[in-house]
């Protein structure tokens, strides 16, 4: 199936669509992904997180239960110095990201969020909506505007482990998103709202089965949702079982706190 008959398929035309791709799933290099989802008439969103602006937490922005232990790890990490984040900043975290949400950042017209690390990007009619009100404390603003909008979530030759609408679903359960450190313009470090593990998530597609659209383009096996479908059910099973999308590992900080309920703060 080509590509556009493939976006038909699901109903994505005209819509605005939070796409997760890996290039790499295709039989051969697609170069002209993201104009054929535009020529679709399709607001393209994506997260763009951007670990590079992280920074050495300080005291009183290291609350409990925050999927950090002790804060040994990120007191002894080593980070940049004098980088502070920019909405103009095409920089990301490639090696996590992937290419696709690099295409979206360099494509003229494309609206960043205002979150440091944790940053959404989006291109299309749509994508000023959706992204205008993320701030570094309110990290899933565009997902829950992706909601309102009745958008989808879209999963190009990537798992549950990628839909980052599933942190958002977290969020709606009642569990805080953790605390990060990052930089303002004036070199005062700041807290920034960011996600935690996702390992676990596949454990919840037999949760979503029901409504999951499935299709092959090229080699590539896409898997598409409606974000409230898959938002509520998600919301609902974190709600009725804590670890029901815990990563398997008993060691894992940021999964044993987020089934606590996140961050114990103000």
């Amino acid at each position: 199936m080509k590509i556009n008959e493939a976006i038909d398929f699901l109903g994505l035309n005209d819509m605005a669509v939070c796409i997760h791709a890996s290039l790499k799933s295709f039989d051969s290099y697609i170069p002209n992904l993201l104009e054929i989802f535009l020529e679709a008439g399709c607001t393209v969103l994506v997260p763009t997180f951007s670990d590079m602006f992280e920074t050495h937490p300080i005291e009183g922005l290291m609350p409990e239960q925050n999927g950090a232990g002790d804060y040994s790890y990120f007191i002894n990490k080593e980070y940049v110095d004098n980088v502070v984040y920019s909405t103009e900043s095409n920089e990301l975290t490639v090696e996590e990201m992937g290419m696709f949400p690099q295409m979206v950042l360099e494509k003229a017209g494309r609206v960043r969020g205002k979150n440091a690390l944790n940053s959404f990007t989006a291109v299309g009619a749509m994508g000023r909506k959706l992204v205008q009100n993320q701030t570094n404390h309110d990290v899933y603003a565009p997902l829950e505007e992706l909601y309102e909008l009745d958008g989808y979530v879209l999963l190009i030759g990537v798992g549950l482990d990628s839909a980052t609408a599933i942190h958002y679903a977290e969020q709606k359960a009642g569990r805080m998103p953790f605390v990060r450190w990052s930089k303002d313009p004036a070199g005062n470090t700041i807290a920034v709202r960011a996600g935690g593990c996702s390992d676990g998530f596949e454990k919840l597609s037999p949760f979503l089965s029901t409504f999951e659209k499935t299709v092959t383009v090229f080699g590539s096996k896409w898997r598409c949702y409606k974000i409230r479908e898959l938002v509520n059910v998600c919301e609902k099973e974190f709600r009725e079982n804590a670890n029901v999308a815990h990563c398997g590992d008993p060691r894992c900080e940021r999964c044993n706190d987020a089934a606590k309920g996140g961050p114990i703060w103000f």
